[in-house]
């Protein structure tokens, strides 16, 4: 029955009713509601299919809330299976998804918990990404430079709800991208590829949208906006 399911949303199938027992009512009775309730996660069939698919690398995922060491340790247990950095983000997402799932619905996670584990997601993405896309962007146009020959740095700035640490499970993430100083590149051997601060960190703007906006077989990490910039789309990806 799995295989024919095509809902792509996030709702609970109908379950038997969790009540208090009333005063006077058997240790039966309260252990029934406490194994409805540790199942409760298995009736979303959002979850079924996370677990059909990933069964392999649920525990990828150390037990209890998703924080960055855990998702760090999930991301390189992954490695083996998912080489490219971008499947690894997106079935980390899937690993988090799954989990914050039963904490919300099993044991009663508070909205906090849940928020809290989402922001830290959204960040620890970015981190990766960020970094593999200067290095992809850093291949072909070498460093760039300020005019003291230091490396020249990139701020991705959280807005919205990420920038105030209040991402839910649907939420995007809205960034502005600004760098600190013009400049080129240092180029690549025999003094190709060099281009100005600006061209290099709108293509490495352009690499994190591919890293973790962009729909694979494996969803998104986070849906991005790019024309969440000064004149839209008109406009500059980074100022």
């Amino acid at each position: 029955a799995f295989e024919t399911w095509t809902e792509e949303s996030f709702t609970l199938s109908p379950i038997i009713p969790i009540l208090e027992p009333a005063k006077g009512d058997s240790l039966a009775s309260h252990a029934l509601n406490g194994d409805i309730l540790r199942a409760l996660a298995t009736h979303s069939r959002f979850v079924q299919r996370i677990r059909r698919r990933y069964v392999d690398h649920l525990t990828s995922l150390p037990p209890g809330t998703p924080d960055r060491e855990s998702m760090s340790m999930a991301l390189q247990a992954l490695q083996i299976s998912y080489p490219e950095l971008a499947d690894r983000l997106r079935v980390l997402r899937q690993l988090v998804m799954e989990r914050l799932v039963v904490l919300d619905t099993e044991y009663h996670a508070p909205l906090h918990t849940i928020t809290q584990s989402m922001t830290w997601l959204a960040e620890f993405c970015l981190d990766q990404a960020l970094q593999e896309a200067l290095a992809r962007v850093d291949q072909r146009h070498g460093a760039p430079q300020t005019a003291q020959g230091k490396r020249a740095e990139l701020w991705v700035i959280g807005m919205g709800k990420l920038g105030a640490a209040e991402l839910n499970v649907s939420s995007d993430i809205d960034l502005v991208y600004v760098f600190d100083e013009d400049g080129q590149t240092l180029g690549i051997e025999g003094g190709l590829g060099v281009v100005n601060n600006h061209s290099y960190f709108d293509k490495v703007v352009k690499q994190l949208f591919q890293l973790i906006g962009a729909t694979t077989e494996h969803g998104q990490v986070f849906r991005m906006d790019l024309a969440l910039r000064p004149n839209g789309e008109s406009g500059p990806s980074v100022v």
